[in-house]
């Protein structure tokens, strides 16, 4: 099930700036060079940052889908036990503390970013009372897994696999006493624009999994069955991957460990302030998520898995598949972006600078939308081709593929909207204001049940994805009206000419896929059942429309286009 991240705590109303009110004469004094300086410099700040994020993004994505197709290989006997099983432990470590990352910590440690060592003891006594609670609640769930497994997890999985999801979660559920620690260091380094060191240490979780799922398809069934667990240990590894890459980072911002517990801190309250409303979403999204996975545990076959008794493990399976797959431009466009601009809408609220705010909010809309967009489409056209690539080996059939394939069109068509959603939560965010993402997280839930309850015995799994999406879209919807109503006009009309641009564009270049892919079908080097047609469908397909797509908003002039240009180049040391 792909989520968003709603935070939420009190409206702080912004004073408004007087670009609204200054008289004739006060504009006619208006120095125009400094504010058109702000202006670009707003604009390489974040594309720098993005693109840095976004750099790291991408290795941690295409190791997680790497990672993904490892754990493909295994079967959905065994992936289908591991997808259920690891989704405890994430969901508690977003409600005790990565949820806070983006609404409380960053805004709280961005204040403290003149006085290190304040911040030190502040970091250091989040991060050891989150490794307490972490230590006490693996052990109280080593004890309450077997009833959860039942009951919430896996009551649609045969006995043998359900036996299996309790032994992953279990095992997985110690995972936290580094996940936690990891959010809040993180946060500390986001908090100071330390951007590299934390974006490439998730790639190290995907690593851990990756050496896991091998030691899985080449142990099997030796060394006392304990083969079958490599997924479970080496989550483990990867959490620890992910500490030790963040020390360098740690070492440049002179954060070394303290142990420290001030419960008496100011800023602890302040964060448990800003913090309370979007533990309450995290609560409520983690119920949603695991009536969602009791649901599709259950879901009924389609016709291309009729020959099964079962389905449950191969429609969870396909979701979990499918999910990374919109995690990648999720993750490399939606989440840099918004960790990027967060930091700097956070600066202009506090300055009360209300009209570079929405000029920041609406760059990083453009800048998603020209990148999401044909994400979407090329993901909806060249589904299968992608899927066979990735998947399609080992114990992974062709009807799982089709299956997974279905899974990632339903779920595609939010991927534009969730670009729009992480940049409003993050300007609500930076207002301190964590209550309205959270009501409107329940208000959006409501769209999610209107399609999964009806239509999940029926239509089965495809019901719930596009239940997912529906509640996706519905959330950056509402969250727009709302902004548009608290701090005025957002300028939204000057996004429809980007808008009609990159659409026409992406249309264009969906068509070239489609014909492309039809074409190259026809020859049997091509085909999709193996492992180099699918490569040369996707490269050649993907490719040329890619190229098609680009060529085309160059040529209607999306001014972003040459901004993203700039930064790709200065990244790679041309510019």
């Amino acid at each position: 099930m792909v989520e968003t991240t709603p935070t939420h705590q009190e409206v702080v109303e912004t004073p408004q700036t007087s670009a609204g009110v200054d008289t004739d004469e006060e504009r006619l004094e208006e120095p125009v060079a400094p504010a058109k300086k702000a202006v670009t410099s707003d604009r390489r700040e974040l594309m720098k940052s993005a693109s840095l994020v976004a750099l790291g993004n991408l290795g941690s994505s295409v190791l997680g889908m790497l990672r993904q197709s490892f754990i493909a290989y295994t079967g959905p006997g065994i992936s289908g036990p591991f997808f259920a099983s690891i989704s405890p432990a994430q969901k508690f470590n977003d409600f005790i503390v990565n949820g806070s990352v983006p609404g409380a910590l960053i805004p709280t440690f961005n204040d403290y970013a003149d006085n290190r060592e304040e911040l030190r003891r502040l970091v250091f006594t989040i991060v050891n009372l989150v490794l307490m609670v972490m230590a006490v609640s693996s052990v109280g769930y080593f004890f309450i897994a077997p009833w959860f497994t039942n009951t919430i997890l896996a009551p649609g999985f045969h006995p043998q696999e359900q036996l299996l999801t309790l032994h992953f979660t279990q095992i997985i559920f110690f995972s936290l006493l580094a996940l936690g620690p990891f959010a809040v260091l993180q946060a500390a380094l986001y908090a100071q624009k330390e951007f590299g060191w934390t974006a490439f240490a998730a790639a190290a979780y995907h690593a851990g999994i990756i050496a896991g799922a091998i030691f899985t398809s080449v142990a099997g069934e030796r060394f006392f069955g304990l083969g079958h667990y490599g997924l479970a240990f080496g989550v483990i590894l990867g959490t620890m991957g992910e500490i030790v890459l963040l020390i360098p980072g740690m070492r440049n911002q002179h954060l070394r460990y303290m142990f420290v517990v001030d419960l008496k801190h100011p800023a602890l309250r302040r964060i448990l302030k800003l913090y309370a409303p979007v533990a309450f979403s995290f609560f409520f999204s983690a119920c949603v998520a695991f009536l969602d996975q009791f649901l599709a545990t259950q879901t009924p076959c389609i016709d291309v898995m009729r020959q099964l008794k079962s389905c449950g493990d191969a429609n969870f399976s396909a979701m979990g598949f499918a999910t990374m797959l919109i995690q990648f431009p999720g993750g490399l466009v939606a989440s840099a972006l918004s960790f990027a601009v967060l930091p700097t809408l956070t600066t202009y609220i506090r300055e009360g600078d209300i009209e570079r705010f929405k000029s920041m909010l609406l760059l990083g809309f453009r800048l998603g939308l020209l990148l999401m967009i044909p994400a979407m489409v090329g993901l909806i056209v060249l589904k299968l081709p992608i899927v066979a690539l990735l998947f399609q080996r080992g114990k992974f059939t062709a009807a799982q593929g089709i299956l997974t394939a279905m899974a990632l069109q339903n779920y595609a068509y939010q991927l534009p909207f969730i670009a729009i959603d992480q940049l409003l939560i993050s300007a609500f965010y930076a207002r301190k204001n964590t209550i309205i993402p959270v009501a409107v997280l329940v208000l959006s839930v409501l769209g999610y049940l209107a399609v999964a309850l009806p239509f999940w015995q029926t239509l089965g799994m495809p019901a719930l994805v596009m239940a997912n999406t529906v509640q996706n879209i519905l959330h950056p919807l509402i969250l727009l009206l709302i902004l548009w109503k608290t701090v005025g006009s957002l300028h939204l009309r000057g996004l429809l000419p980007a808008l009609m641009k990159i659409s026409g564009a992406a249309v264009v270049m969906g068509l070239v896929a489609w014909a492309l892919q039809s074409v190259l079908a026809r020859f049997p080097f091509f085909s999709t059942a193996t492992f180099m047609g699918s490569v040369l469908t996707v490269v050649i397909a993907g490719g040329i429309a890619a190229v098609i797509y680009f060529a085309l908003v160059i040529l209607f002039k999306v001014e972003e286009v040459s901004m993203l240009k700039g930064a790709v180049l200065a990244k790679l040391g041309k510019k």
